[in-house]
């Protein structure tokens, strides 16, 4: 249900009840006689079209002080001929009149920060669009790219991926929403093929659009075109534009960057203005050597650039975190010396705009696949215990497959009944596909997909010979297995498990196993021209299990995406959104949508949203400040245990900083405890000194105390708050409350809100499952304190070398969190509260709501109460585990034997009336022109413009 922020109600005036209630009123008056099933699919659609259009505006995009507005004045004087013909394409094939009109006003945005093409030169821009995984993204840059052709751009170049399988399937697509002419035809003699118009797409629209010189085709890439002597002129200004499809190949750039050379002569610049996009900008194209010796494809791209008197870098990606890493001094190609080297323009560095796109409603994401630490796990996701056991994430291309965990056979399963489903329903994708990304290695991806292959057979053998007289009461195994994960997986009263064996045959008949390689090393083409980094076959299973590693991580669309099984380690950010194949558009199955995937990977996943989150609300605050890249540094968090942001080696530009970052406005807790029994005996005697010494000081409990009964002492002295943490020890690989620069940053504050602090002692409910909870007596004199109850986990440590080396003990087991939610908002003054709420209204009513959330409260982040902070809070957590045999002890990664004697203490220590395991949450108010930064810096990587600005800024907390 879309929801307003404020009174909870639809946001259109439109629920599931009263679509529900129409058609069946409908149905009545009809007598059609639909059923339930059929009444629960026609909601779904009408609210997920309803949905898809309502497209919140974008937090809007930074620019660089000295650029000058130019469209909106010379737009009444262009012919926008392509782009009329690429909207009614749009339209014809059902895109809604408010997605049409967000196009519009996105490519007017993008096209005015890119640069006018009529404006003399030399000038070059460089800007970043910071889209969301599988949301769109081709579409909007071909809108785009139709509207610089008809400003005056009469150069387009796109770099479509690193694979010969991505850049075909880009050029299909330019083919048809920017070309008009289908480039197959192209060599393709007339009388092989059987039908004399070639014309598609836009083409189909309006053939005076269709006059577009492009030197690739969808079967030959650049440097086939060039073996075949394949060349044309420079386009005129009344000429159709030139286009070129390029893998990002360091062969293909180079040659590229040869023929601008010979274009541009003695002259040395080509004065014809060139757009250059550069699909997910930040794969290969980053920089991850020194300035004096710039990786291939980034220097190749500098050059290519560097042949044009006026040009337009715009990079597009979802993952903008290594774009953000560029170092903006990198002024050219230098020396050891730091001379410059030759003609090459600056590195990629957004420094002119960055421009954040916003998903429609109806877009799958983090959140509406994951959910949050405090919802419950969606039934989409499923927990993969086996996997590590079948396949270790760090293996060999060596290892040896000999079958198939039960888990990914559940999985087939589960995707097999899904195109029964899916063939029952009203409207239903005709591909349908499941992912399966096990393995970086082709040969261990091929085992797998043998192995598949052989499976998938057997059900179908078994389908087949069998249905019929198991529909009769026959006995049958693999059928037996099937209805099990169907009454598992799905709602087997809507649809009977009789009518699905029924349909079973004809639904999975035509699924097929797919492999998908990918070497990126080697040149385009091999002499007869055929492409060697894979075998691409434009015939794709209409219905298939795609099994495959980096292919299928990036560009490449699984059309119908239904099932996903994804068992890989993942060590950065950018990379780990990429696999991500999952995210996109579901409209009407997302119900029937499923992910097999590991707990810490899925926390993992939520984490990373976070921080992609937080990216975006700082460039709303950029904007709101006029700010532009170059002024304001963004800092990415990094994971507290082993997820990079980016690849190391794309962290060259950056310094990382260990405990001596700026924490205010941070999330600070203690995830993970330590599980040394003695420790937790003096974690609880240092609190309670806390607690007594600020009644000595005077603070005693506040007489209102907080909505939840919480405990509350005001106006608690700094020095009281870190004497506790000096003593305080949490987890060993707890990277927030390790050391002492937690302790030191508060005796040192200077600033006026951070000499007293609230500290609140949180309380859990009385009872849990109808028992009754032992109170806590020994904490708070006078005042019985119920323990909060969360998922302990005792994990053991690793060092890099694999051995065991201690435990720590997590929190909330694989989660990223210990308070809830909405913790900090319950303890804060209901004035404080409605301040927050109020301050941040403005960003709330720019962002699309959430059809996943079910609370108006949940639309305002946590970290949007930071700012209307008084003075700092630390919250105290008495936790007890609530798993009914106690701490958990995890098995999957090995156990340290000391583990299960620490597990016996701990129990004891956590269930005891008379002590407790502590865990600490710390909120540290931030101002209003910091509000919406990163500024902790604890585990955080910062680049050169953020330094250059926060170090300084921040020196008197330190």
């Amino acid at each position: 249900m879309l929801q307003d922020p404020e009174t909870g109600e639809s946001r259109l005036g439109l629920q599931e009840a009263d679509v529900r209630t129409a058609f069946e009123s409908l149905t009545s008056i009809l007598r059609t006689g639909a059923t339930e099933d059929e009444l629960d699919q026609l909601v779904r659609y009408v609210i997920a079209a309803v949905s898809a259009d309502i497209l919140g505006p974008g937090s809007g995009g930074v620019t660089k002080k000295d650029h000058e507005p130019w469209l909106k004045e010379v737009k009444s004087e262009i012919n926008w001929r392509r782009w009329r013909a690429y909207r009614k394409m749009l339209s014809k094939q059902g895109r809604s009149g408010r997605v049409l009109e967000r196009l519009d006003t996105f490519t007017d945005d993008v096209l005015d920060l890119a640069g006018n093409p009529q404006k003399p030169g030399p000038w070059n821009r460089r800007g970043l669009i910071i889209g969301d995984v599988q949301s769109g993204k081709t579409q909007n840059y071909l809108g785009l790219i139709n509207k610089a052709a008809d400003a005056g751009y009469r150069l387009v170049i796109i770099l479509s991926g690193n694979t010969e399988y991505l850049r075909r399937q880009t050029h299909e697509r330019v083919d048809e929403g920017f070309i008009g002419r289908d480039t197959r035809r192209v060599g393709v003699p007339k009388s092989a093929v059987l039908s004399k118009d070639v014309h598609i797409g836009v083409g189909k629209i309006d053939q005076e659009v269709a006059n577009a010189t492009s030197l690739t085709t969808v079967l030959m890439d650049y440097l086939q075109a060039t073996k075949n002597n394949v060349d044309v002129p420079l386009p005129s200004s009344s000429s159709g534009p030139l286009v070129f499809v390029l893998k990002k190949n360091k062969h293909v750039l180079e040659a590229v960057n040869g023929w601008a050379r010979g274009k541009a002569g003695n002259q040395g610049k080509i004065d014809l203005p060139i757009l250059l996009l550069d699909d997910e900008s930040d794969y290969a194209s980053v920089n991850t050597r020194g300035a004096e010796d710039p990786t291939a494809i980034n220097g190749a791209i500098r050059n290519i650039l560097s042949r044009f008197n006026r040009s337009s870098y715009v990079a597009i990606t979802a993952t903008p975190f290594a774009n953000i890493f560029i170092d903006y001094e990198a002024t050219g190609i230098v020396d050891k010396d730091g001379d410059v080297i030759g003609d090459v323009v600056d590195d990629l560095f957004p420094e002119d705009y960055i421009y954040p796109l916003e998903a429609p409603n109806n877009y799958v994401g983090i959140r509406a696949m994951f959910g949050s630490d405090d919802d419950e796990r969606p039934k989409a996701v499923q927990i993969l215990t086996d996997a590590q056991a079948w396949i270790p994430v760090k293996h060999t291309k060596n290892l040896k497959i000999n079958a198939l965990p039960e888990s990914l056979l559940e999985a087939v399963r589960a995707f097999l009944l899904v195109n029964v489903i899916l063939d029952k329903r009203v409207k239903s994708p005709i591909r349908r596909s499941m992912l399966v990304n096990v393995s970086r290695f082709t040969n261990v991806q091929d085992a797998v997909g043998e192995l598949l292959t052989s499976e998938l057979d057997k059900y179908k053998t078994a389908i087949e010979l069998h249905a019929l007289t198991y529909a009769a009461g026959s006995e049958n195994t693999l059928l037996d297995k099937l209805k099990v994960t169907y009454e598992k997986q799905f709602d087997s009263k809507s649809l009977p498990w009789e009518k699905v064996l029924a349909q079973l045959h004809k639904s999975v008949a035509d699924v097929r196993v797919k492999v998908y390689n990918s070497s990126v090393d080697k040149a385009e083409t091999s002499g007869d021209g055929k492409a060697e980094d894979e075998d691409y076959q434009e015939e794709v299973p209409p219905r298939q299990i795609a099994v495959g590693g980096d292919l299928l991580s990036r560009g490449l669309t699984l059309d119908g995406l239904v099932v996903s099984y994804f068992h890989r380690s993942v060590g950065a950010a950018d990379t780990m959104m990429q696999m991500a194949r999952w995210f996109g558009y579901r409209d009407g199955f997302q119900d029937l949508c499923r992910l097999w995937i590991s707990e810490k990977t899925a926390a993992d996943y939520r984490f990373v949203g976070a921080a992609i989150q937080e990216l975006r609300d700082d460039l709303a605050h950029m904007r709101r400040n006029n700010m532009t890249p170059r002024d304001f540094g963004l800092a990415v968090q990094q994971h507290p245990e082993s997820l990079l942001i980016t690849a190391r080696n794309k962290m060259k530009d950056t310094v990382q900083f260990e405990k001596e970052v700026n924490l205010l406005g941070r999330n600070l807790e203690t995830r993970k405890l330590s599980a040394n029994p003695t420790v937790q005996a003096d974690n609880f005697r240092h609190t309670q000194t806390l607690i007594k010494a600020a009644i000595e000081a005077g603070c005693s409990p506040d007489a209102q105390s907080t909505r939840r009964g919480y405990t509350r002492f005001r106006g608690v002295p700094k020095e009281l708050v870190a004497d506790l943490l000096q003593g305080y020890k949490a987890a060993e690989d707890d990277i927030f409350f390790t050391g002492s620069g937690l302790e030191r940053m508060i005796r040192a504050s200077q600033g006026e809100h951070f000499q007293t602090w609230d500290v609140t002692v949180m309380n859990g409910p009385k009872k849990r499952e109808g028992t009754d909870l032992p109170e806590l007596m020994e904490l708070v004199p006078g005042r019985p304190v119920f323990k909060v109850s969360r998922n302990l986990l005792l994990r053991s440590l690793k060092a890099k070398d694999g051995t065991l080396t201690g435990s720590s003990l997590w929190v909330s087991g694989k989660k990223t969190r210990l308070a809830g939610s909405d913790d900090l908002r319950m303890v804060l003054d209901k004035d404080v509260e409605a301040a927050a709420i109020a301050s941040y209204g403005e960003y709330i009513a720019s962002r699309p709501v959430d059809p996943s959330d079910t609370e108006p409260a949940t639309l305002v982040p946590e970290r949007a109460f930071y700012r209307n902070l008084p003075q700092p809070q630390l919250m105290i957590y008495a936790v007890t585990p609530s798993h009914e045999d106690g701490i958990v002890v995890e098995s999957e990664t090995g156990v340290a034997p000391e583990s299960f004697a620490a597990k016996n203490e701990l129990d004891d220590v956590a269930t005891d009336p008379n002590t407790a395991l502590i865990a600490l949450k710390i909120a540290l108010p931030t101002s209003d022109s910091e509000y919406g930064s990163k500024n902790g810096r604890v585990k955080y990587v910062l680049n050169r413009v953020a330094q250059k600005y926060w170090m300084a800024d921040y020196e008197d907390l330190l």
